[in-house]
């Protein structure tokens, strides 16, 4: 008898490590940053807080595409949700700046936090990490924006819901280029353009203010990266080899981000650097020296 209950204790311990550290995804403190989310349907005509956004004919020679051979983050720093804000009741059409009524310092002509209300979902969402699944998360981040443009409400989007639309666009891509394996930036944009609807385009050697300035005027903005060099210690090990995810809002020296690579990115925090550091696009196998690349959306 005491040795099944000592082996009924070792196996309940051990499926807990499994659980924390494999299933969750790892482990970390959880720090809250407090920003207002702002709905797409509440961003005025010509731009949230601003449009001072990149052309890409200043960044590269028009119709040209780069298709580039394809921090310290260790805490999980989330947002709380928060009543969305009506910018329609807080800015002039074109106004750069929302801080009157929201109390927000501006800094360099914008806000000094911004939140979009962008959806969210894990790239698995029933938690089921095989193919196509393992590589699904260009398809879970295009699939967030379009329902931020959508005006679906922000949360979790309900998982049968999300299995389903993530399915329906890996076969598109499929039937489109003939595979949804870690599809470049330039990739990316043409079947969220052709899928979605969704205005997308490629931008080059971004800044910070530049990602600023895009979620500012209520533009989400997509980043590829090296997932491993994101340190996120809820991913499974050394994370993803490349991975792509939703940057939707900043602060302080943050990025605040849904990160479909993990069932707890809703509104993951990242620091600016990790994020800008870990930049890069597909390569054919090693991303870290991929090109310096976002895609920038619209609607």
């Amino acid at each position: 008898m005491r040795t099944l209950f000592r082996l009924a204790i070792v196996l309940l311990v051990g499926y807990g490590v499994v659980y924390f550290f494999v299933l969750r995804g790892g482990g970390g403190e959880v720090v809250r940053v407090e920003v207002e989310e702002v709905r797409f349907e509440d961003v005025l005509d010509g731009g949230g807080a601003g449009d001072d956004r990149i052309m890409q004919d200043e960044i590269v020679d028009e119709g040209e595409v780069e298709d580039v051979d394809s921090g310290e983050g260790d805490e999980d720093l989330d947002v709380d949700d928060h009543d969305d804000v009506m910018l329609d009741e807080v800015a002039d059409e074109g106004d750069l700046s929302t801080s009157l009524e929201m109390g927000i310092e501006e800094i360099g002509g914008l806000p000094a936090e911004f939140n979009l209300a962008v959806p969210f979902t894990s790239q698995a969402p029933h938690a089921n990490w095989e193919l196509p699944y393992q590589e699904a998360c260009e398809e879970a981040s295009a699939y967030m924006v379009a329902e931020y443009y959508a005006g679906r409400e922000s949360g979790v989007i309900d998982a049968g819901v999300a299995d389903a639309a993530i399915l329906e666009v890996v076969a598109f891509q499929q039937d489109l280029i003939g595979d949804y394996l870690d599809t470049t930036a330039a990739e990316t944009v043409q079947f969220i353009d052709m899928f979605y609807g969704v205005g997308a385009r490629v931008v080059y050697d971004p800044a910070v203010d530049d990602i600023r300035a895009e979620i500012a005027a209520g533009r989400p903005v997509i980043l590829p990266a090296s997932g491993k060099d994101l340190e996120n210690p809820f991913f499974s090990g050394d994370g993803p080899l490349y991975h792509m995810l939703v940057i939707k809002g900043y602060a302080d020296g943050v990025f605040i981000v849904n990160d479909p690579g993990t069932y707890r990115g809703e509104n993951y925090v990242y620091d600016e650097e990790v994020l800008m550091s870990a930049m890069g696009d597909w390569n054919g196998g090693d991303p870290a020296n991929g090109g310096k690349v976002v895609i920038f959306t619209e609607k």
